[in-house]
């Protein structure tokens, strides 16, 4: 990851009321999963296991 780029995370919210209460809500968040590091670390080891059977 490069320090001096800023990314913006995508978040999926669920808000729902309290059963019972008065104005209290429960927030339910959800991220979305950033593929990078898991796609680089694939080609990575792709090339390491092609060298390896060459």
């Amino acid at each position: 990851m490069i320090l001096d780029e800023e990314f913006e995370i995508q978040r999926k919210l669920k808000i729902d009321p309290i059963e019972g209460s008065y104005n209290s809500y429960v927030v339910n968040e959800k991220e979305k999963r950033d593929w990078s590091g898991n796609i680089y670390l694939t080609c990575v080891a792709a090339i390491l296991a092609i060298a390896f059977f060459t």
